[in-house]
């Protein structure tokens, strides 16, 4: 099974700030057992981002959380109503969000392979119009399945 699975994914969600999403993030990621600790993941959302942006190009972000009550590595993917300001690399409101999520313990390897993996395929204008164009879950989840396996 791919990392990408439907029920991590959610079509259409009328969020109106940065801060909307990472609660509705840390919300999900409880509801689907990634972690025990809703207020740890929306805290390890909002420190990420406060390095730096993780607002990519073409209304893609990347918001990540690594923490010890993620019990493994996952991806959970949401796409909005209206875009949003998220401080993005170009200027643009940020409309599809993928946030991984992953364990203390994977810190430097999963980490920074799922991160490069998906960074990578964003920066290639064949994928992010596919996935801006994809109707369903079914269509997100084959699609960067199918991408992140060719990069690995």
């Amino acid at each position: 099974m791919g990392i990408i699975q439907e029920e991590k994914i959610f079509l259409n969600q009328s969020l109106a700030t940065q801060k909307d999403v990472f609660d509705f993030l840390a919300e999900q990621a409880k509801k689907l057992a990634i972690s025990t600790e809703e207020n740890q993941v929306y805290q390890k959302l909002v420190e990420r981002e406060n390095e730096g942006t993780t607002g990519m190009m073409d209304g893609f972000a990347i918001p990540h959380a690594k923490d010890q009550s993620i019990s493994q590595p996952s991806i959970i993917i949401v796409t909005l109503e209206h875009g949003i300001e998220w401080n993005s690399l170009d200027g643009q409101l940020i409309d599809f969000v993928i946030a991984l999520f992953i364990p203390d313990s994977e810190a430097g390897t999963t980490h920074l392979k799922l991160l490069s993996a998906v960074a990578r395929l964003l920066m290639r204008n064949e994928v992010t119009e596919q996935l801006k164009a994809a109707q369903s879950k079914t269509e997100i989840a084959t699609l960067l399945n199918e991408k992140i396996g060719e990069n690995e």
